[in-house]
């Protein structure tokens, strides 16, 4: 072997090696940023501040950020909350709790929601919990209403000659299910489910506004509103975004003049084999829900 060989592969080994050291420097310069970044954004969180929290996309019975409102409730930096909706709406439980949770927090705490590009039915339960709603002129809000959807692939099973035989302790057990048509005291059934769960949605709208009864029948059609259009009949206060929200909050207390916004958020790992993971759990609750996996459920959602 040459010595130029020789050299020639020590010189290789030696570059490799430097970039394998150089990488895991790379790697922990890397955790160093963003473990100082974490441990910036935990010291704002201990001054005084007013809070930003997000509501984003199809509503569920979402505990975490029903922990998230509670910690906001309980934190003695947080001087106020505002609360960033954009959700076409949910499920109707998951809609009233985190309408509870953040109720809850209204009664300790300023709180003020800004309205999106979408918050509608569930979305929209959702802001009347805050103390004042601004909304941006051309958002989409209303479709104040319930539903309740079943599948049902009877017909088809006729034809393809398949037949399911049940055995139910009542009539109206299980009375909306893939397999079987529904029978006409079974719908009237669960049209008094929804009709019970309208009423309660109608209620706090009504409470929470302090609508006319003119104004409140206009919204009850279920149909949607732009953000001017519901500024006019009540369901919202002004039209406008965050920088009118900070306004409706430094007006009314004046030693809010000074505090910072802080993003509060659950915190969640962004690696990409997560984000998988998150994928298939709303590929498998939009599976539940078309299937009637879960059985029937309310829901409060603009379609």
């Amino acid at each position: 072997m040459s010595i130029e060989f020789e050299l020639f592969d020590q010189a290789k080994r030696r570059a490799r090696r430097r970039g394998f050291f150089g990488g895991v420097i790379l790697v922990l310069v890397l955790l160093a940023v963003l473990l100082f970044a974490n441990i910036i954004s935990d010291l704002k969180r201990g001054d005084p501040h007013i809070a930003r929290v997000k509501v984003a996309g199809q509503i569920d019975d979402d505990k975490e950020l029903q922990n998230l409102l509670s910690d906001l409730k309980l934190n003695e930096s947080v001087k106020a909350v505002i609360v960033h909706i954009n959700s076409p709406g949910g499920s109707v439980v998951g809609a009233e709790s985190i309408y509870v949770s953040l109720s809850k927090l209204s009664e300790i705490k300023p709180s003020v929601a800004v309205l999106g590009e979408t918050a509608a039915s569930g979305g929209y339960l959702i802001a009347l919990a805050t103390d004042f709603i601004v909304s941006r002129g051309n958002t989409l809000t209303g479709s104040v209403g319930v539903i309740v959807q079943y599948p049902n692939f009877s017909e088809l099973l006729e034809k393809l000659g398949v037949s399911v035989n049940t055995l139910k302790s009542a009539d109206l057990k299980a009375s909306l299910n893939v397999f079987e048509k529904p029978t006409e005291k079974a719908i009237e059934k669960h049209k008094e489910l929804v009709n019970e769960t309208f009423i309660w949605f109608k209620n706090l709208v009504a409470t929470e506004r302090n609508l006319s009864k003119e104004n409140l029948n206009k919204i009850l059609t279920g149909e949607l509103f732009t953000g001017r259009m519901a500024l006019k009949i009540g369901m919202l206060d002004k039209i406008g975004g965050e920088e009118e929200a900070v306004q409706y909050l430094t007006n009314k207390y004046v030693e809010f003049g000074n505090l910072p916004i802080v993003d509060w958020s659950i915190k969640k790992d962004n690696n990409s084999i997560w984000n998988f993971f998150d994928f298939v759990q709303d590929v498998s609750y939009m599976k539940a829900r078309f299937l009637g996996d879960q059985g029937p459920r309310l829901y409060s959602i603009l379609l």
